[in-house]
């Protein structure tokens, strides 16, 4: 009531003070008349004694948190009206604060994706993730019969669930055929998680042709139709129902789910304890520890290693509470860095406001006289000056959020719109409750950060000579200035540091680029044609259809030579084989060497142009039923397995089924085959029809053609579904893009750091233009004193010029140290980076160099140009 009286009642609070203060006069007027004072005398003692009724009033206006949230207001007023008389200041302030908070908004909105981003899971911390370890000490995943005996045994947990990461089907009946990622899961499982569907429902118990969709699928594929519950979709020709779509947030257990079947066990399969492929999640119950049970697995897991010896006896199970697998195992690096560098570019920002205003309090230095001499305290100066700078912070903000978003769309165009291995779940990036949070708090730290250093400054003045100089405008002392030069040479030192790590994470990108992968990606196109299992079976049935489609594309004019591979080379996939060495192989006898293992149909080589060196390719003879067990390899395999010999020729053993020898017939050139920057590796290569149900899901074709590969698409895709229309055609690329998307966590923190690098180097050119200007504007009396006295435009250049370049310099010293100390610390976040780089070094200095040098010369020309007869008229 207080508060409301006192701004919308201002009238009746006045009258109550008055009437508050007369009472209390009256009364002690009445006193001093009792101890026999005259009427005059006993007034004129009680205004004494009150001190004015005035400075009363004053005083009981100043009690209590209205008066101060009164003068706050009266604060920001003022602001406004000072700000508005500098609207060339305000907007550069607010431009530039806008710039430091919008970064740091739009890399904070990715950290919280990808580091923060908390699990959707009703009571997280009751999750525990139960796993195998056999008596060797290696982890293994759980048996079906483990399961079934912990479900119904243990006590500790309101429920256990089982799931698989991923198993690929054909999904067809919906459109143009295509492969499903989906994770079969026990029936309970969302009910265990406590997540619901938000449409439709999740599993019932028991149910076993169901399918509950991922958000990010149905709208992709099915473009949020929500009628889509209800519909039978053909999954490896088997009937599934949709009953449900899942929230936009789960993603359970990677972010590449795209629908979810019910995993169900037979009588046989719960009996089966030799097969381990099950994750398992569970809840803790109420008040059970983590602790508690796993002492009760412990005694679970002895009770069913002696009831089962063979296969449980020495088992262990270890409980550890769960984690989702999320997007910042793999991200993790890169964000940091590109943090850190925010957060140089949001202290560039701050230093580079903080000697504007520095600048402007220097300006104002008679006003804030004026308002001393009036009775306000430095307390009362300083918050007006903080309450100016959180102005511009909050002005900032909002231009900085407009920045962030456009930020955002910029970072997430720079992630691959598809990766083999992830999606990445770009869609969680996004401005949300929490990013506008961080966004506010940064805005309020950095407004008084900003502020509070030039209030302090300004406040801590003397009132005498302030008062002196308030009308003069000219001239200047060295200590006046000093922490702005100061604050000039942070900013080129942390803008060289910026540069630094910029300029070296690009050039180890363009070295990626540039680097040798051992076959010509150009002119090179990639069609992934995972077999449909529940039609072709492997063997003769699956090698008739795919060279049934390798005949088809060869016929398609503009195509020069056709391949295919079980897997692609940078895709993460990858099969490794051992082999004995022998006795002449350095290491052997005893020695074992590790390969790759590729199966690939002829004419692989020659569509990846991967030079043959010695005997021949493959051919279509070597498909054929009975034929000799061949292989080729590259030249790395042969010069450590035969060293100094022919390898064409050689037995392999170890390499065939049934332990037949291999005939080695053909070397071809070393290939990389796992990333640009990764070395060479032995490889074997098999004929896919000697080995056709290899990595199955993962054959794809390789089109070598005569002009643009993404021009055929549509061709090979009708070449396939010539054969079979039910035949899903995916992962259209050229063979540039599989390269490109190998190396694109590189290519992302190069493109943001790189554009951090030039924000850092427009920052620090403004900031030392800044504060030479206003010198220059400050010392018009002096300079004008110095042309009446005989210097030259040359000599008034080369002052100002010196003095600029000397900062610039100084800032340039300190940035090459701290660089030096930290290019270490960058070379471990960002992976491929040199450590130490003179040629970097020298043009980064060059071209910070040459900015500052720009940034001196305009205010240099401008005092040059002074008129001497209008600066000292203005003295």
């Amino acid at each position: 009531m207080r508060w409301y009286r006192r701004f919308f009642r201002r009238q009746v609070a006045e009258k109550q003070i008055n009437a508050e203060l007369r009472f209390h006069l009256e009364q002690q007027i009445a006193d001093y008349v009792a101890a026999r004072m005259t009427a005059d005398e006993a007034r004129r003692r009680a205004l004494l004694e009150f001190g004015g009724l005035d400075q009363m009033k004053e005083q009981c206006r100043d009690v209590g948190a209205a008066h101060f949230l009164e003068t706050v207001l009266q604060d920001v007023r003022y602001g406004l009206r000072m700000l508005a008389k500098s609207p060339g200041f305000t907007a550069v302030a607010v431009l530039t604060l806008a710039l430091g908070i919008g970064a740091n908004t739009a890399i904070f909105s990715v950290v919280d994706a990808v580091l923060l981003h908390a699990l959707p899971y009703q009571n997280p911390a009751q999750l525990v993730a139960i796993s195998s370890i056999d008596p060797k000490g290696e982890k293994e995943a759980v048996s079906a019969g483990d399961f079934a005996d912990w479900s119904k045994q243990a006590q500790a947990f309101q429920g256990l669930a089982a799931y698989k990461h991923w198993e690929f089907h054909a999904l067809t009946g919906a459109g143009e055929p295509d492969e499903v990622w989906a994770s079969p899961v026990s029936p309970n499982l969302f009910h265990l998680l406590g997540v619901n569907a938000i449409r439709g429902r999740t599993f019932a118990l028991n149910e076993t042709q169901a399918v509950v969709l991922s958000h990010q699928y149905w709208r992709s594929h099915f473009s949020l139709d929500p009628k889509i519950i209800g519909k039978v979709l053909a999954l490896d020709g088997k009937p599934y129902t949709v009953v449900g779509v899942a929230a936009s947030d789960f993603e359970f257990p990677r972010p590449d789910t795209q629908m979810w079947t019910p995993l169900t066990f037979s009588a046989a399969e719960q009996n089966d304890r030799e097969e381990h492929s099950l994750s398992v999640i569970a809840r803790l119950k109420a008040g059970v520890t983590l602790k508690q049970a796993q002492s009760e697995m412990d005694t679970l897991a002895h009770r069913v290693g002696m009831q089962y010896p063979k296969t449980d006896a020495g088992w262990s199970v270890p409980i550890e509470p769960f984690r989702s697998r999320e997007l910042g195992g793999i991200l993790r690096t890169a964000i940091l860095a590109l943090a850190g560098a925010v957060v140089f570019v949001l202290m560039i920002v701050c230093a580079n406001v903080a000697s504007m205003l520095l600048a402007r309090g220097s300006a104002r230095c008679g006003e804030m006289a004026i308002r001393a001499a009036l009775g306000a305290g430095r307390w009362r100066l300083i918050r007006q000056l903080v309450v100016e700078s959180l102005m511009l912070a909050g002005a900032a903000s909002v231009a900085g959020l407009a920045l962030a978003f456009w930020g955002l769309d910029t970072i997430v165009s720079l992630v691959p719109k598809y990766n083999l291995i992830e999606t990445q779940a770009v869609h969680r990036i996004a401005i949300n409750l929490p990013v506008l949070g961080f966004t506010v708090a940064l805005s309020l730290l950095t407004g008084i950060v900003v502020g509070l250093l030039p209030a302090l400054r300004v406040s801590r003045l003397n009132l005498s000579e302030s008062l002196k100089e308030s009308g003069r405008t000219s001239g200047t002392t060295t200590r006046r200035y000093r922490f702005e030069r100061v604050l000039v040479v942070s900013e080129v030192a942390l803008a060289l540091v910026l540069l630094v790590g910029a300029g070296l994470m690009i050039q180890t990108f363009e070295r990626l680029q540039a680097a040798p992968t051992g076959f010509n990606p150009d002119h090179v196109l990639t069609v992934r044609v995972p077999l449909a299992k529940y039609r072709y079976s492997p063997g003769p049935q699956s090698v008739n259809f795919y060279r049934g489609v390798q005949e088809r594309i060869e016929a398609i004019p503009g195509v020069r030579s056709v391949g295919m591979a079980n897997n692609l080379p940078f895709t993460g996939f990858r099969t490794v084989g051992t082999i004995s060495l022998p006795g002449k192989s350095p290491g052997g006898p005893g020695g074992t060497l590790t390969f790759t293992m590729r199966s690939v149909s002829p004419g692989y080589f020659q569509a990846m142009g991967i030079p043959l060196q010695e005997g021949r390719d493959f051919t279509l003879a070597d498909s054929e039923s009975g034929a000799r067990c061949v292989r080729i390899v590259n030249r790395a395999m042969a010069h450590q397995y035969w060293p100094g010999e022919d390898a064409v020729g050689k037995q392999l053993y170890g390499a065939c089924p049934k332990d037949a020898p291999g005939l080695i017939v053909g070397v071809v050139a070393d290939s990389k085959q796992n990333s640009v920057d990764s070395t060479v590796e032995p490889e074997l290569y098999e004929p896919y029809a000697q080995h056709p149900s290899f990595a199955t899901f993962l054959v794809t074709f390789v089109i070598r053609t005569a002009s643009n590969p993404l021009d055929l698409a549509t061709a090979v895709r009708r070449a396939v579904w010539e054969i079979d229309p039910d035949q899903p055609v995916i992962q259209i690329r050229t063979m540039q893009n599989v390269i490109s998307e190998s190396i694109w966590q590189q290519h992302f923190a190069a493109s943001a750091l790189g554009i951090f690098g030039a924000l850092a180097l427009l920052l620090a050119g403004v900031g030392i233009y800044g504060v030479l200007s206003y010198s220059v504007s400050r010392r018009t009396h002096e300079i004008g004193v110095r042309a009446a006295l005989g210097a030259t435009r040359r000599d008034i250049l080369r002052l100002v010029v010196e003095e600029g370049m000397l900062l610039a310099l100084i800032g340039l010293s300190a940035g090459i140290l701290a660089a030096l100390g930290l290019t270490r610390l960058i070379a471990s976040l960002l992976y491929g980076v040199r450590p130490r780089d003179p040629l970097t070094f020298a043009a980064l200095s060059l071209l910070l160099t040459g900015v500052a040098w720009l940034a001196v010369y305009i205010p240099a020309r401008r005092a040059a140009r002074i008129d001497p007869m209008d600066a000292l008229r203005v003295d």
